[in-house]
């Protein structure tokens, strides 16, 4: 007996019996202290803990980044709206200037002519034409002042160049007029400021009676429109023929073939040539004196080098006025003009919305002759009018 008791004591005391006692329920922890249970993204390391933090700045950066873009962006279209504004005001202002300007008043006509509606209608030749009222007319002068000096009527400088662009606002078809330097026509005498008359004398002279600038300018662009039959001819842009070479260059030189040699360049008579500077110069300029007839060859150079500088430059533009707009700026360092940026820039858009890509020129005829001491060109009357006929005017009944 005692030695089965003594076994079970053992049992006992060893956590060994037969018979179970149940354990006590477990208290749950509060949620304080149970143990947060971890989730897939949760830091194991320091190393998994910096990677998380810098995610988390790179997207702060990302979601800052994005909304200076988005401002930014803002901004420009904001902007652009300003400017596309602007620029539309520009240019109808510009529009505005350029119709006042072309009132035409006191139309003349050749005598054989037959006007209506003070010269808007004209019967000639038995076809009846109509004044196209939206034709904007350049005066564009080139002057050579041997002096610095400006002494009115005396060293002011002549107009060795003279010739109209004449653009049709509805088509925009640019026509260009030359008109020989030596052309006798009416010009205005001053003394001083004073007005003493009106005299038959060379057209290049109507420059000289002024001041070397805006009068000289004024003077020569009046004595234009009356050889024009009075065709408004407000716009004028005198170019100190410096500018030239300037020019040939900005549009990265004027290739053609001359037509006659130059004297000490490399310019040759019918060899292909590309102008640039000095070259381009005096391919316009140079004359020989000796010759009667140079100043009508030297227009035909001129005509041809206008002609194909114009072609390079409006097919270079492709559209975009902002070219031409450059070449008015790179002009007007050497110019003295009446016609302001935002008219110019209304007539090249003008122009170049409708994909013109050439000027023509024309030259006026007549015959050259000696006159005392200067060589003398009578322009031919009939050659003249229908000049005018044809770009100032449309044959009623045909499609233009």
């Amino acid at each position: 007996m005692e030695e089965s008791e003594t076994k079970d004591n053992a049992l006992d005391e060893a956590g060994i019996g037969t018979t179970s006692t149940p354990e006590a329920p477990v208290t749950p922890k509060t949620p304080e202290e149970a143990p947060t249970p971890a989730t897939p993204d949760a830091p194991q390391t320091m190393e998994e803990e910096v990677l998380v933090r810098k995610k988390k700045r790179r997207h702060s950066r990302r979601k800052k980044n994005l909304k200076r873009v988005a401002i930014v962006a803002g901004i420009l279209v904001a902007i652009a709206v300003v400017i596309a504004i602007a620029a539309f005001a520009f240019m109808k202002s510009g529009e505005s200037a350029v119709k006042q300007a072309n009132t035409a008043a006191d139309i003349q006509a050749d005598d054989s002519a037959v006007t209506y509606d003070e010269g808007r209608t004209v019967e000639y030749n038995g076809k009846t034409y109509a004044l196209n009222e939206n034709m904007v007319s350049v005066a564009v002068i080139g002057y050579d002042r041997q002096t610095e000096e400006v002494v009115p009527g005396k060293s002011v400088g002549q107009a060795d160049a003279v010739m109209v662009l004449a653009v049709n606002l509805d088509t925009g078809e640019t026509t260009g007029i030359g008109i020989p330097r030596d052309s006798m026509v009416e010009v205005g005498e001053f003394m001083g400021d004073t007005f003493t008359g009106m005299s038959t004398m060379q057209l290049c002279l109507a420059y000289a009676y002024g001041d070397g600038g805006e009068l000289s300018s004024q003077y020569t662009a009046s004595a234009v429109s009356r050889v024009l039959y009075n065709m408004p001819v407000n716009y004028y842009f005198s170019l100190d023929m410096d500018g030239v070479g300037a020019l040939a260059d900005a549009i990265g030189g004027v290739s053609l073939t001359p037509t006659q040699s130059i004297p000490g360049t490399n310019i040759v008579e019918g060899e292909p040539t590309v102008l640039f500077g000095s070259n381009a110069l005096k391919y316009v300029q140079w004359r020989d004196t000796s010759v009667l007839t140079s100043s009508l060859d030297r227009q035909t150079r001129q005509s041809q080098f206008v002609e194909t500088f114009c072609k390079q430059a409006l097919s270079s533009a492709q559209g975009n006025v902002g070219t031409l707009v450059n070449l008015y700026t790179t002009a007007s360092n050497y110019a003295v003009t009446n016609l302001e940026l935002n008219e110019f820039s209304y007539l090249a858009s003008s122009v170049l919305a409708t994909g013109i890509t050439s000027v023509d020129v024309t030259t006026l005829q007549g015959t050259m002759q000696q006159g005392d001491k200067f060589a003398e060109f009578y322009l031919d009357k009939t050659n003249v009018y229908e000049t005018v006929l044809d770009v100032y005017y449309h044959e009623v009944g045909s499609e233009e």
